[in-house]
């Protein structure tokens, strides 16, 4: 019995569906704009109060052009440290699926790891993986953030979803807000 479907997978097919997923995860196709929050927080200088080098603390003296004046006494922006946290975050466009029968790779069979009341996958590609594992959090779909926000951490490694190539990445989050 000879074999109809053999050679059916070629190099150009191949192509072809790779182009297909890039396209589908590509900014303004299936993706939505989510924020990832990173754990190490960075600091700035104050805007608000001249730093002394020396003391690597605040001159508490106003800075012209500050957002909060003062004359006299602990600057009211930094309270004296002459440095503030910078928001340590990342915009990425990611495709999300909510509907768990739609996840990659779950196998429709609830256990510890894997439910889907609260949960959503993202599929992502290769270039993103580093920034969601060093992510802590991700704010889902910015655009609508003002009225409701998803706010999710990540249970999982992102896992190679290898539709050909280790190119893409599926990674579950658990909804925290």
């Amino acid at each position: 019995m000879s074999n109809q479907f053999s050679g059916i997978i070629t190099t150009a097919f191949k192509t072809l569906f790779t182009n297909a997923i890039d396209a589908l995860l590509e900014d303004t196709a299936l993706t939505v704009p989510c924020r990832l929050i990173f754990t190490n927080t960075t600091f700035e200088e104050c805007p608000n109060c001249l730093y002394d080098t020396m003391s690597q603390r605040s001159s508490n003296i106003y800075q012209s052009g500050g957002p909060i004046a003062f004359t006299q006494g602990v600057c009211p922006y930094c309270h004296g440290i002459g440095r503030i946290a910078s928001d340590n975050t990342k915009n990425l466009n990611l495709m999300v699926i909510w509907d768990y029968k739609q996840w990659i790779g779950w196998n429709g069979v609830p256990d510890n790891t894997t439910t889907a009341f609260g949960q959503c996958q993202t599929l992502s590609k290769l270039s993103t993986v580093t920034d969601i594992k060093n992510a802590q959090e991700m704010i889902v779909d910015t655009d609508i953030s003002a009225y409701v926000k998803h706010r999710f951490s990540r249970t999982s490694e992102p896992n190679p979803i290898n539709f050909g190539a280790d190119s893409y990445f599926a990674t579950m989050w658990k909804r925290i807000s």
